[in-house]
């Protein structure tokens, strides 16, 4: 009986214990969101009142010179706290600081005009004799800023929330900020990043409440500061340094919330976990994030299984024709030709062959976006008539017949029934499509350590596609592709203005008009998907019709103006249309460049 009276009491005063380091851990991270969202709503007051002062500034009738500094005031403002609007609002950020182009809303047909900062920005800087609308545009933003703040004592701020939106702010710096993405006018890109690291900081130690945790941190965001400071010329910044250098070193020193479960309590699943040393590393990603349900998780049995049906061609009708006829992998899973061949009538298909090398590190498929997984993708091709020709569930039925094949699925799938889906034959497809995403090239070599891997001008090259020449703006790094970072969870399309032959003036656009033909939206007529450059030594020819044979017409595309600068009205074109101002040294370099971006020929067969 004295045993268990003694055995309760224990009971007991472990209980006790427990609540009371629960309940002050509770307490700890309560003080600590307390805190950074008092932060938040002390400097979003301040870029308010900001805002208003410049709305008095235009309405006054102040000199445009004015106007844009106290804009840039504005602008530095709002970056030490993007990290927190773009991860609790990233629904409403993009009308506060997204690019001044329309929202196309396809799922129901509407279109929005663009709103935010950079609307405002492109007044300031493009347009300074409709100053008098700055008004209206200002009262906007401010109207979605008081909504975030008022909002924001819903959300609750957990120690992995915090890891996630600093880490998301690394990635936006490097893909978005110093790229020009979100100020592509004023070039505020560099200072910016300044005060993004200085909102990092602040956060991190109010939250904490601790200063400098790690002693790296001090010692690394001191140097990244001086970096800046040091070199403010936006065409001339070296990218790659800032970004191997500072950046990635300053994501790994603030990888914090010690004796918290990283894996979990997320705001959202996401296609990429990780530092932006991960990210710029290529490693982290999901490609399983993009399939529609949870038991089409890729295995290396899926993906062998996968292997061996991409390349059969019993897929095929006719029994003539597999994946493999088109995405070569000699090729880097591409067919060489301008545009793919018609299988079964003998004339070609619309468009060109992508290469399928990280294709699953995109929300939608196709050059029309009009597939959200490589399962769909792989049901159209099956499906169409001038391809395979032949459905899934018809393809299942024909490998039902193969004993080999049945055991290869049941292990593949784990299935207890003797039974080949339709749906299985795509999904092991889209597996072994979603293993293609090696990051094996010298520019993945590089960020990984090895500073020889790249030579001089192939440095210089990314440190112009990531600057002067803009390309970084639809080709985010490190996939290269229209995925927008940090979520991947969209992939862009553009209007660029690609022409019928591969002439430099008076041209005419191809007819092809791309995402219109599924979307009939004027906002949308001649819209592509932004493919990744990766590879792209190795995939000629280009552009979804192969107008261009060489990577150097495509970069002199592109230093024209596009389709504008070739002489094509283009109402839409999301594309500059002014040149770029390259001379014949930094046009070289950028192609050079991409040259960088092949993948080691082992990783191919």
């Amino acid at each position: 009986m004295k045993s268990k009276i003694i055995l309760i009491i224990t009971v007991i005063t472990i209980c006790m214990t427990w609540q009371i380091s629960s309940c002050n851990n509770k307490q700890k991270i309560a003080g600590g969101e307390a805190a950074v969202k008092r932060y938040y709503y002390t400097q979003t007051d301040s870029l308010l009142q900001r805002l208003s002062m410049l709305n008095s500034m235009a309405i006054a009738g102040n000199n445009i010179a004015v106007l844009k500094d106290q804009f840039s005031k504005c602008r530095y403002n709002y970056k030490k706290t993007e990290s927190i609007a773009e991860y609790y609002f990233q629904g409403l950020t993009k009308r506060v600081n997204g690019p001044a182009l329309p929202d196309v809303k396809t799922e129901d047909g509407q279109v929005f005009p663009p709103h935010g900062f950079q609307v405002i920005e492109q007044i300031l800087y493009e347009h300074p004799d409709s100053v008098r609308s700055l008004s209206a545009e200002i009262k906007l933003l401010q109207t979605d800023l008081r909504f975030m703040r008022t909002n924001m004592e819903h959300n609750a701020i957990s120690p992995n929330h915090i890891r996630e939106m600093v880490q998301h702010q690394f990635i936006r710096i490097a893909a978005l900020g110093i790229t020009g993405f979100d100020a592509p006018l004023s070039k505020f890109s560099l200072k910016e990043a300044a005060y993004s690291l200085h909102g990092i900081k602040e956060i991190t130690t109010l939250y904490e409440a601790k200063e400098n945790k790690k002693e790296s941190q001090g010692r690394s965001l001191t140097a990244a500061l001086k970096f800046l400071t040091a070199h403010a010329d936006f065409d001339s910044f070296d990218r790659l340094a800032f970004i191997t250098d500072h950046l990635m070193p300053l994501s790994i020193a603030y990888d914090f919330t010690d004796g918290f479960d990283k894996s979990t309590d997320s705001s959202m699943v996401k296609p990429f976990r990780g530092t932006l040393s991960n990210y710029m590393r290529g490693e982290g990603f999901d490609a399983d994030f993009y399939s529609s349900y949870a038991n089409a998780k890729s295995d290396p049995n899926k993906i062998a299984l996968g292997k061996k049906l991409f390349f059969d061609n019993n897929l095929s009708r006719s029994g003539t024709v597999s994946c493999g006829s088109c995405h070569k992998p000699e090729l880097y899973f591409t067919d060489g030709k301008e545009k793919a061949g018609d299988f079964v009538h003998g004339a070609g298909l619309q468009r060109n062959t992508p290469s399928l090398y990280y294709a699953a590190l995109q929300s939608h498929q196709f050059y029309d976006l009009r597939s959200v997984t490589l399962e769909d993708q792989a049901d159209q091709v099956m499906k169409s008539s001038r391809e395979f020709n032949f459905s899934s569930g018809d393809i299942a039925k024909k490998l039902l017949r193969d004993s080999a094949y049945l055991q290869l699925f049941l292990k593949a799938f784990e299935a207890k029934e003797d039974t080949i889906s339709g749906y299985r034959v795509r999904n092991a497809l889209a597996a072994y499509v979603r293993s293609l995403s090696p990051f094996s090239s010298p520019f993945d070599e590089y960020m990984k350590g090895n500073k020889k891997a790249m030579s001089a001008e192939q440095m210089y090259g990314f440190n112009l596609f990531a600057g002067k020449a803009k390309c970084a703006t639809c080709h985010f790094v490190p996939l290269f592709n229209g995925n927008i970072p940090p979520w991947l969870t969209k992939s862009e399309s553009e209007i660029i203005g690609v022409p019928a032959k591969a002439i430099w003036k008076n041209a005419t656009i191809d007819p092809d008009s791309g995402r219109y033909i599924i979307n009939r939206m004027q906002e949308l007529l001649f819209a592509f998907k932004t493919p990744t450059v990766r590879n792209a030594e190795k995939t000629a020819p280009y552009m979804h019709n192969g107008v261009y044979r060489n990577l150097d017409d495509v970069v002199e595309f592109y230093h024209r103006g596009g389709g504008v600068g070739l002489g094509i009205t283009l109402p839409f074109q999301s594309l500059p249309f002014d040149s770029l101002s390259l001379n014949k040294n930094e046009k070289e370099a950028i192609v050079s460049f991409m040259h960088s971006l092949t993948d080691k020929q082992k990783t191919v067969n």
